[in-house]
């Protein structure tokens, strides 16, 4: 008995050294791939966001040269060693194929579908690069899946790789910010109020920050290393300012989304539960220190309704009254109430807790939070783009007193669907065509647009990035674009979903919105055991949030694609331990 047990530790004891030999002679490509992959984060992550050598003029096809030279080197160099890779050991493919989860075949798909949509588009030429100044085309698609795929496989984040992406970004934040109040540290050619830091738009740089903000709220949400929570508070509350300051009015639907993720996560754990109010409490401070700014001489916010003598936007609210500060006050009464009633009862991590957060009560306080946090996200763009508003001018296409809603005529505009009172000669609600600065338009020709495609184009799309090409050739469409805006040419929907539907069919939305869906879900449920994917899980919301009134562009896109890949590194990586 002794001497079989001694020949199956000794047999056991081979196979383990053969086994460990056999990683070593693996691993040599993995290593290289990890190195480069290395170079290529650094790169990306703080060098890419800086560099604008002409200023403002063409920035965005800058960025584009610069995000070209820089991947596709790297994805090549990157090919090659995965080809030699699987021709030294072709059985990594197969194995590769059985360990594909949800998240990597939605990813595929969304890659063969990018490549149908180009091969059934009439626009080749503007579907292989996409349209000017955005390129957002066939190649600029498949190479971010390609990156998400490297990523996956090659690259393994840590809270130390985090860190210096979000030191860099605090830097673009920290320049936004001066840039706001005519501060210009670095002197841009062709400078306006609606160009800030070294990212360009109002609009591009807040697509940058939806990603790149939430991934420090999260971190400081979560972490227990002081070190890691002072650094992430300092650059939570750089990043929130950032966004209350910057400009555009989204910023306010990453807010929201990224609050209420961290409300519903923060339920059952009373300690993230403090976190989230900390939070609440930095992003207060921020409104208050944008608020001081304005009262600095010399110092004056040059961007905004106000500003134009307008009436202020909600974000310029937040700057300039005591609303923020109130509820500053408000928080942190909160917070040491809970903060006395926890020690009285000596319950800090008890089941008590969990269960008193947990119960159908605590759910629905909870869900009520969260559609109040919501509501107050959209209400930028209700507000100003008329979602609700007083019309006197428009006229009614029926004058029977008893209908209390009609269809309501907007000379501005044309006929639209809207709810109106007859009994007081007020709308109740309207979505007119320049909701959202001129989205309502956006949105219905989109839509019109993809009604009027046959079967194959609304299955694949007209082409990725062909949003323009194809809709002013439709006379109708093209003349309330013109109408709207001018000889400015529209070249998505400002709705990521809409664009893509256009661009890539059905079959592009389906896979794409399962990928994102699906990342999220599985990183939010593996997230206890791997901490690092609750940073992922709630910037894809953020992006995804944002994207709802914006669109797909080469400061951002790229990014979520990393982080994708990142977060399923991770998750590949707990696995293999488990």
């Amino acid at each position: 008995m002794v001497i079989q047990e001694l020949k199956t530790e000794k047999y056991a004891g081979d196979k383990s050294v053969k086994a460990v030999s056999n990683n070593k002679n693996k691993g040599y490509g993995k290593i290289i791939g990890q190195i480069i992959l290395s170079l290529y984060f650094l790169m990306m992550a703080a060098v890419y966001p800086y560099y604008a050598p002409g200023g403002y003029l063409r920035i965005g096809e800058v960025k584009y040269v610069f995000f070209r030279n820089v991947t596709f080197p790297v994805l090549a160099v990157m090919l090659i060693l995965v080809l030699g890779t699987l021709i030294r050991r072709p059985g990594l493919l197969t194995e590769y194929y059985r360990r594909m989860s949800v998240t990597d075949w939605f990813a595929y798909g969304y890659f063969m579908t990018v490549v149908l949509s180009y091969l059934c588009s009439s626009y080749q030429e503007e579907a292989l690069w996409g349209a000017e100044g955005w390129h957002m085309g066939t190649v600029m698609q498949l190479t971010l899946v390609l990156l998400y795929f490297l990523f996956s496989v090659y690259f393994r984040c840590s809270a130390g790789w985090l860190m210096v992406w979000l030191t860099a970004a605090a830097g673009v934040f920290l320049l936004g910010i001066l840039n706001r109040y005519s501060i210009y540290p670095i002197v841009m050619e062709g400078q306006t109020p609606v160009f800030i830091s070294t990212l360009g738009n109002i609009n591009w740089f807040c697509g940058y920050w939806s990603v790149t903000a939430p991934m420090g709220m999260t971190l400081y949400w979560y972490s227990e290393k002081r070190w890691q929570k002072i650094f992430a508070s300092l650059y939570s509350f750089v990043a929130m300012l950032a966004g209350v300051v910057q400009g555009s009015e989204s910023a306010y639907l990453v807010f929201g989304a990224v609050f209420a993720m961290l409300l519903l996560l923060s339920v059952r754990t009373i300690r993230r539960l403090y976190r989230w109010i900390e939070l609440c409490m930095i992003f207060a401070a921020g409104c208050q220190t944008g608020r001081l700014f304005r009262c600095l001489p010399g110092l004056q916010m040059n961007y905004g309704s106000a500003v134009n003598g307008g009436s202020p936007t909600v974000l310029e609210r937040l700057t300039d009254t005591n609303i923020t500060l109130w509820a500053l006050c408000l928080l942190l009464a909160v917070y040491l109430m809970i903060r006395l009633w926890v020690c009285k009862k000596g319950i800090e991590d008890s089941d008590k807790v969990r269960n008193l957060c947990a119960n159908r009560f605590g759910r629905i306080i909870c869900v009520m939070i969260v559609m109040v946090i919501l509501c107050v996200g959209f209400s930028g763009l209700i507000v100003r783009g008329g979602l609700f508003y007083q019309n006197e001018d428009a006229v009614t296409s029926g004058q029977d007193s008893g209908q209390a809603l009609q269809l309501y005529d907007d000379r501005d505009s044309g006929q639209v669907l809207q709810l109106y009172d007859d009994r007081n000669d007020s709308q109740v609600m309207l979505f007119r065509e320049d909701w959202g600065n001129g989205r309502g338009t956006a949105w219905n020709c989109s839509i019109e647009a993809y009604q009027e495609l046959d079967m194959l184009h609304k299955m694949f799309g007209v082409g990725p990035d062909c949003f323009a090409a194809y809709i002013y050739q439709q006379p109708s469409l093209a003349a309330r674009l013109v109408r709207r805006f001018g000889t400015e040419r529209l070249t998505n929907a400002h709705n990521e979903g809409l664009s893509i539907l256009l661009n890539t069919g059905a079959f592009g939305l389906l896979f794409y919105m399962g990928f994102v869906i699906s990342a999220l879900v599985r990183y939010s449920k593996k997230a206890g055991k791997q901490p690092l994917l609750y940073v992922c899980a709630v910037s894809l919301l953020a992006y995804t949030a944002h994207n709802m009134v914006s669109f797909q562009q080469v400061l951002s896109t790229p990014y979520l694609f990393i982080l994708l890949g990142m977060g399923e590194g991770l998750f590949r990586e707990d696995k293999e331990k488990a």
